[in-house]
């Protein structure tokens, strides 16, 4: 075929606290591991940091300007570029507190949780 190499990513699990089927049960390739009460938690510690936030945004089909791409449902919604010109919605102070909210704890955000930023996807 070709190929020089083949990498595995380990499967970003919603919800993943209670397991899924959709977990490994080979460690080496699963991004979450099961506690001894029976719950899962990300095998890897998260960073209170992301680049994202100061480097790139997504602006939704309507004009919403969201944190990042794992917002899929446009939850932190920043502000719209249909009224504002971007550079006012990327330094708004909803935009600010946001940052700022990630820097103090990642866990507050519920996507950032789960996020890829900052951990260990590859098998």
């Amino acid at each position: 075929m070709g190929v020089d190499e083949v990498k595995f990513k380990t499967a970003q699990i919603y919800d993943y606290e209670n397991g899924s089927p959709l977990i490994p049960t080979l460690s080496q390739y699963a991004r979450y591991y099961q506690k001894a009460d029976g719950k899962y938690e990300l095998k890897n510690t998260l960073e209170n940091s992301c680049w994202r936030m100061w480097q790139s945004c997504v602006i939704t089909w309507d004009g919403a300007v969201v944190p990042c791409c794992f917002d899929k449902y446009a939850h932190h919604n920043m502000g719209t570029i249909e009224n504002i010109d971007f550079s006012t919605v990327w330094r708004s102070d909803s935009y600010q507190s946001f940052r700022q909210t990630l820097l103090r704890s990642r866990s507050e955000i519920d996507m950032c949780k789960n996020c890829t930023e900052g951990t260990k996807v590859w098998a």
